[in-house]
């Protein structure tokens, strides 16, 4: 078996824990667009569980659709309201929209330590404005930050842009 020569920034548990943020964000928010009429169909892979996993292209969550209309969407839960999103992921988001020429939307869901969540945003690629973190994260991880005023994931917001 061939050696990999690094040292991962995250450990196993770092990298899980950070599901458990996605995960509520997803149960929610799949809950509020099945009851809002709209259709969510799985796209991305999980890799939590996988032994080796090597960035490359990241994949959005799911295809949504609503009547005739359909865009890309990944979920993101957060602690706090600082709309960030790795840049890789971002470079790959903005691939697979121009490859479906659908739109690509990202979910962020503020979720307190027990696990309410406080507030439920959007961004849109190529629609709302982001710009490249000036640090990287602890993870070590280059992001990007989206505007601070971030539509409502509401039905009719949403609805405007897809």
């Amino acid at each position: 078996m061939k050696k990999l020569d690094f040292n991962p920034s995250k450990s196993t548990e770092d990298f899980r824990r950070n599901y458990k943020l996605h995960d509520i964000a997803e149960y929610n928010g799949k809950n509020l667009l099945t009851q809002w009429g709209f259709k969510c169909s799985a796209f991305g892979e999980d890799n939590r569980y996988k032994k080796v996993w090597e960035k490359g292209e990241d994949k959005p969550d799911a295809i949504i659709s609503y009547n005739d209309k359909s865009a890309l969407l990944d979920w993101k839960g957060k602690h706090g309201s600082t709309w960030l999103v790795n840049e890789r992921a971002v470079n790959s988001y903005e691939k697979w929209s121009a490859e479906f020429n659908l739109p690509l939307i990202v979910v962020f869901f503020v979720i307190n330590k027990e696990g309410k969540i406080l507030k439920r945003k959007f961004a849109v690629l190529n629609s709302h404005s982001h710009k490249l973190s000036a640090n990287k994260q602890w993870d070590k991880n280059k992001t990007v930050e989206f505007q601070k005023d971030l539509p409502d994931f509401t039905k009719a917001n949403l609805l405007k842009y897809i």
